[in-house]
């Protein structure tokens, strides 16, 4: 039967012809690993946000002494210590030994999430710290789980994962990709050379040598073999023939060089007559490719960013190292003395930068603080519903009120929601008014004490305005940073460097340039 003929297939035009298929960058929504990130205050403010976190927020600390210190909002919930990462840190010795269990600690296990494991382990340390429900039941489920298993679960917490990942540029995972890649290539290399060293062991210790046999009441050099072969009598040098007098069983040996072959023989006569032609250099050693001793890891392992919080915790302060198996215990505090939980953070951490002065390690302090806003937030919102409880009483005693003297409203004033300073309907009618007001709104209808009412209540109104609108402005800030960040602009760079580059430009620009 002939071939069958195939279908003729037709030319494409598109990205496969010719085998030829377009890259695609990394789909960072999508991608499975985790991304290096900046130790920027504005990014971690960021991502408490998205995780749904209220009440505390990132700031940046210029130093340890107590001028520094006390500029801080309190409380000061921890403390975040960025290095760059070397072996001197992996010979630190670890004094716990268990996770207690009102400490909630998680392992870091993959590459480059030390950033979303040091907040974690801060955020779920924090008493009355207001989470996101997915926050929330993500502590939930982790509660009754070791540090290694919290490691594994944050790995797979994709919620968190797309948050950290949200800051990576397209550079970054494909840097990612070129580490992970490398590092698996490595752990296979080292198990192949831990296997091979098995094997040669094995080897060696299925091969022991027997015994030697006496033969004549001497020690042979070589083992007999157990053979029921008819050993052959080597031939004669003087006539060609077998001769018995050259069996080594005929007559015992006088002297130690009757054991030694010819080459052997040869060889130690030369050593006799002198040491004329032995070289004056000595033999180098053999390298051993199954040595026991790993090789040094590599710069770029040990050259990583990576942080550690240091919190306290029920009047003990805690390191919290994702590296380490455990919790580290720095030490008790007084709660009463001046600088609390600071009296022990701060000579450990000074110690630890010291470690690096003169080294050339980049390092960076950054404080978990109490952020007022939430609690300003409120407090605005009670002021504004106050506010138009007293001016709601003077429209029923009086409705030209505003014309009368101490009655007006500044422009600055906020009488109502306003998304300036994101506070809503909603948020005002949730606010509750103290029993003091109320009992004085019901107590005095008088005119003009209203109006003095009404005049005191807007005073207080304006630090809690401004505050607020700071910290809304800070915010919007942030915003505008991670937005930066995480817009990738390699994508214009290379198109606009394309067109320059058509247009037969490039050449020129450096010219100038240089």
């Amino acid at each position: 039967m002939p071939p069958k003929k195939g279908t003729k297939r037709k030319a494409s035009n598109g990205s496969l012809a010719n085998g030829e298929m377009d890259l695609l960058p990394p789909d960072r929504a999508t991608w499975p690993g985790w991304v290096e990130m900046e130790s920027e205050p504005a990014f971690f403010n960021v991502m408490l946000n998205e995780m749904g976190v209220q009440g505390v927020k990132v700031q940046e600390v210029y130093g340890l002494d107590e001028e520094m210190l006390a500029i801080l909002p309190q409380p000061v919930h921890a403390l975040i210590f960025l290095f760059r990462y070397r072996d001197v840190d992996e010979t630190e010795s670890e004094k716990g030994t268990e996770c207690p269990e009102h400490v909630w600690f998680a392992n870091q296990i993959p590459d480059f999430a030390c950033a979303s494991v040091a907040l974690l382990n801060i955020v779920n340390n924090i008493k009355g710290l207001r989470m996101g429900r997915e926050l929330r039941d993500f502590k939930d489920f982790t509660k009754d789980m070791d540090p290694l298993s919290r490691g594994d679960a944050i790995d797979s917490f994709e919620f968190v994962k797309k948050i950290h990942n949200s800051f990576a540029r397209e550079n970054d995972l494909l840097i990612a990709d070129v580490h992970y890649r490398q590092k698996s290539m490595k752990a296979k290399k080292r198990q192949a050379v831990a296997k091979a060293r098995e094997t040669r062991e094995a080897k060696k210790e299925g091969s022991t040598p027997l015994k030697p046999q006496p033969v004549n009441g001497r020690a042979t050099a070589t083992p007999e073999r157990a053979s029921t072969r008819t050993r052959k009598q080597p031939a004669s040098i003087a006539n060609g023939t077998a001769s018995p007098a050259s069996s080594p069983l005929s007559d015992p040996p006088e002297s130690d060089a009757d054991f030694e072959t010819p080459s052997k023989a040869k060889k130690h006569a030369q050593e006799t007559n002198g040491d004329r032609r032995r070289s004056a250099r000595q033999p180098k050693p053999r390298k051993d490719v199954f040595a026991t001793k790993a090789p040094p890891p590599d710069n770029d392992e040990q050259e990583g960013f990576h942080f550690i919080a240091y919190m306290p915790i029920q009047g003990h302060v805690w390191r919290m190292d994702g590296l380490d198996s455990f919790p580290q215990d720095m030490g008790e505090f007084d709660k009463t003395v001046d600088g609390g939980w600071m009296n022990v953070a701060q000579p450990a951490l000074q110690t630890r930068m010291a470690m690096y002065e003169g080294a050339d390690i980049e390092f960076n302090l950054m404080a978990v603080v109490h952020d007022p806003v939430v609690k300003d937030r409120n407090e605005l919102a009670r002021n504004i519903k106050a506010l138009q409880a007293v001016d709601e009483e003077l429209t029923k005693s009086f409705e030209e009120w505003r014309d009368l003297d101490g009655a007006e409203t500044k422009k600055d004033v906020i009488t109502g929601f306003s998304s300036e300073v994101s506070i809503t309907q909603t948020d005002i009618d949730d606010a509750a008014l103290t029993k003091e007001l109320l009992e004085e709104l019901k107590q005095d209808d008088n005119l003009m004490r209203l109006v003095e009412m009404r005049k005191k209540i807007i005073c207080e109104q304006a630090p809690l305005r401004g505050a607020v609108r700071d910290a809304t402005e800070t915010a919007k800030g942030d915003e505008e940073k991670a937005r930066h960040r995480r817009h990738d602009y390699g994508k214009f760079v290379r198109s606009w460097m394309g067109a320059l580059a058509e247009n037969e430009l490039v050449t020129d620009l450096i010219e100038d340039a240089t």
